[in-house]
């Protein structure tokens, strides 16, 4: 296997590469820039779903406390005391049997050809 160099002319055989320590603490510089950028990355997007998490929950808490509302508004609407007490309800006069008519109904409404 042979040893490359890299030279002006090109890449000769037989010749080593060097790299110095200047080199070497780039190098690594890059891997310690690059990582921190991905950890940094992967941290905030890890906040940020917990942001959203936390505002979906005191949203869902909202919604619950409202349906509870709502639902205690249905009951009372429903409530016989409610109905009871309703103008329409007040209104209302009880018929006497003497003016009640009953229709009794003819033979049928509708009859077939066949």
């Amino acid at each position: 296997m042979g040893q490359f160099t890299m030279t002006t002319g090109g890449i000769s055989p037989r010749s080593q590469m060097r790299f110095g320590f200047v080199s070497l603490v780039m190098v690594m510089f890059g891997f310690m820039t690059l990582m921190s950028v991905i950890s940094l990355t992967s941290l905030t997007s890890q906040a940020t779903m917990g942001y959203e998490i936390e505002k979906l929950e005191a949203q869902k808490e909202e919604l619950v406390s409202d349906m509870e509302v709502n639902d205690m508004l249905i009951l009372e609407a429903r409530s016989l005391d409610t109905i009871m007490g309703s103008a329409v309800v007040l209104n209302m006069v009880r018929a006497d049997s003497d003016v009640v008519a009953y229709i009794e109904p003819v033979v049928t409404v509708a009859s077939s050809a066949y």
